[in-house]
């Protein structure tokens, strides 16, 4: 099993005013967030079990690449999207 760390930038906004087009916003600042991703192969057995075990322990979907004959899950600390 491997795992590789992904960013997500989740951009804030702020209220600005409205204008004859509607409301507008401002970004104020983008927060990065990391994201695990942890990967196996299909053909080995024992790393895929355990990759579903721990998808379905967390409650995230396991996504397949059938292309590359991989699966992988991708996880987040609550925290951190709680904080956003």
């Amino acid at each position: 099993m491997t795992y590789t760390t992904e960013y997500y930038y989740a951009p804030r906004y702020e209220y600005t005013g409205t204008n004859q087009h509607g409301e507008r916003f401002k970004r104020i600042l983008s927060k990065k967030i990391n994201v695990v991703k942890l990967s196996c192969k299909r053909d080995n057995a024992s790393d895929l079990e355990d990759l579903i075990t721990l998808g379905h322990t967390l409650n995230v979907p396991v996504h397949y690449v059938f292309k590359d004959g991989t699966a992988f899950i991708r996880i987040m600390s609550g925290e951190a999207v709680m904080e956003l």
